[in-house]
């Protein structure tokens, strides 16, 4: 599942630190982390 589609996970996941972000939201996975980063970079 993709999160790039919350608004909210959207704007933490372009201010907080990967790890930040991973600890606030543990539903997401790193590798679905290290994907949305490819996904975001090619937007």
């Amino acid at each position: 599942m993709s999160f790039l589609t919350d608004t909210q996970k959207l704007h933490d996941f372009v201010t907080l630190s990967k790890n930040d972000f991973l600890s606030r939201y543990p539903q997401v996975s790193e590798p679905q982390y290290d994907y949305a980063i490819a996904v975001y970079n090619l937007i």
